[in-house]
């Protein structure tokens, strides 16, 4: 067309009104295409910019509870990776088997915590707690204690893959830890830290920040040991099959009486992390 408006007008064959009017139609389209154009790059750099800004970030455990909650009521899969997974043990896990079996649907969890017999490692876990926590909670932080916290975890993701036909489940053990952790469903990512008085991150899933920890979970995945076990029953486990399954995994470390009860206590009445804030 712009050719024609500054190359071809005006035709000598046609009268001087005719090549008005098309020279008038002319610049009319063009002037109609440049300005489609131009809205059409803001409206997708709007767009664009409001998928960056498709960030939350709260401190309230409540909100993080619910958009934990909300996005279990829709999600055929489920990724975690952090430290103990004492909320994937007291929450993620039993309320995706409630919703796959009121479903009728296979629901995929991924779970991924730190090496349980790992002591190098568990010392630096918990001396990084320390130094967040308040001093009331400082106490409790043991070898022994986080032993039980991830090893109930664990018990936990083999008693619900064994109890329930619906659940396709995955379990890991690494030997390194991050400041954060991740709970990633089909909509939405919950990035967390273990210092409550940091804001935890909400992602959804079109937001870019979401394929990023989408894709280090799988980083991390592939840089951690598989964990599997078969219980012999769908009932809850007892203390000698709870030390037999543990016996199976991990052949050169040694299972305690004490720590023995406390996988069995935790898996019995798991706590929910957020609820101590």
């Amino acid at each position: 067309m712009l050719v024609i408006r500054y190359g071809v007008l005006p035709i000598e064959a046609i009268s001087n009104a005719a090549n008005v009017n098309i020279e008038s139609f002319i610049d009319k389209f063009i002037t109609s295409v440049f300005t489609a154009v131009i809205v059409g790059y803001f409206l997708f750099w709007i767009i664009a910019d409001e998928k960056k800004k498709q960030i939350e970030f709260t401190e309230s455990r409540s909100e993080i509870e619910k958009y934990l909650s909300n996005s279990r009521k829709t999600t055929d899969s489920w990724l975690f990776n952090g430290g103990l997974g004492r909320y994937t043990k007291s929450d993620t896990i039993p309320k995706l088997s409630e919703h796959a079996l009121k479903e009728r649907k296979t629901i995929y969890i991924n779970i991924i915590v730190l090496h349980p017999f790992n002591i190098s490692l568990l010392n630096k876990y918990i001396d990084f707690r320390l130094s967040v926590e308040s001093p009331n909670k400082r106490a409790k932080w043991t070898i022994l204690e986080a032993q039980s916290e991830i090893l109930a975890t664990i018990i936990t993701a083999l008693y619900y893959k064994k109890h329930n036909q619906f659940l396709n489940i995955s379990i890991k053990v690494k030997d390194f830890f991050t400041l954060s952790r991740m709970d990633i469903s089909n909509s939405l990512a919950v990035i967390t830290r273990e210092d409550p008085t940091i804001p935890s991150i909400i992602l959804e899933k079109d937001s870019f920040m979401y394929k990023h920890y989408s894709e280090e979970f799988q980083q991390v995945s592939r840089q951690s040991q598989s964990l599997d076990y078969t219980f012999s029953s769908v009932e809850a486990p007892t203390i000698q099959e709870i030390q037999k399954c543990l016996s199976s995994m991990f052949p050169q470390d040694t299972i305690c009486a004490d720590l023995l009860d406390n996988i069995f206590n935790k898996f019995k009445t798991p706590e929910n992390p957020f609820a101590s804030w």
